[in-house]
């Protein structure tokens, strides 16, 4: 996953310190490519330490591992460059900033997917006994979507958004069944408890979100993160979906071109008999 991508997933989580520090990087990227631990301290008004604990707080072993991994995701090739929409920006610029974020955004998705992960789960739910899409009423519309779409595809699928259908299907999950959770903040208590027990009755899980730092990220089979968009949030109330919508499509897109191939595959072979 792109350095910069973890460090907009994980920013609402971190204390006043780190996040001075990924304001900084944010903001300077390929400069922060070429400082040493006390000059990117200094630059953001923090100790070393908190540049120290930032780093690990992603993932990474030190500072130098993090200044490696944040250097191959910065390119001064790059032709969109995330700004700020302002108060005082114009429709047009707004219109700019918004389709030149989205894109980036779609990119450190990209960037970050397990192709593999990715396939394999396309290849569960095409053979589940029955899908579940599970999220906070905030995902109820990425459930729904999604549910209608496998629908088409003749498989069994069921959104479930409800805080206390969450709970009565706890019992219900069992093997050969796919739990697929949806969640752009990743807290919410009943999802994750859902998530949980799917996996204790030997339900296949997966889950979908826009933090790195998820607890779902220790519990779910496939794990699959999104790139955020802050900007949106601010100006919305909410974030958006564009990042999540274009993952699950591109499951549905797995599943549906695979079982496309198994059908014309017996047709074939019916035809020889």
């Amino acid at each position: 996953m792109p350095a910069k991508m973890k460090i907009r997933s994980a920013y609402a989580t971190l204390p006043s310190a780190e996040r001075k520090v990924a304001d900084f990087i944010l903001e300077n990227s390929e400069r922060a490519t070429r400082m040493v631990i006390n000059e990117i301290a200094e630059a953001a008004g923090v100790s070393v330490p908190s540049v120290t604990r930032l780093a690990r707080k992603l993932g990474y072993s030190g500072f130098l591992d993090f200044r490696v991994a944040l250097a191959s995701g910065t390119s001064s090739m790059e032709l969109r460059k995330n700004t700020t929409i302002l108060p005082e920006d114009s429709d047009e610029a707004v219109i700019e900033k918004t389709y030149s974020a989205t894109v980036n955004a779609l990119e450190d998705t990209y960037k970050a997917l397990n192709k593999q992960a990715m396939i394999s789960l396309a290849r569960m739910v095409e053979n589940a006994d029955r899908i579940f899409l599970c999220g906070g009423t905030s995902s109820e519309f990425l459930a729904q979507d999604t549910m209608s779409q496998f629908h088409a595809l003749g498989l069994e699928a069921i959104a479930v958004t409800d805080p206390t259908a969450l709970g009565v299907f706890q019992r219900r999950f069992k093997p050969g069944d796919v739990f697929i959770g949806i969640s752009c903040t990743g807290r919410n208590k009943n999802l994750n408890e859902a998530l949980k027990a799917a996996k204790n009755n030997g339900a296949t899980c997966a889950f979908f979100c826009n933090y790195v730092n998820a607890p779902a990220a220790q519990v779910a089979d496939y794990f699959f993160c999104t790139s955020r968009l802050d900007d949106f949030k601010t100006i919305m109330g909410r974030e958006t979906s564009s990042t999540m919508i274009s993952l699950l499509n591109l499951l549905v897109i797995l599943v549906a071109r695979s079982m496309k191939k198994k059908k014309e595959k017996e047709l074939e072979e019916s035809a020889t008999e």
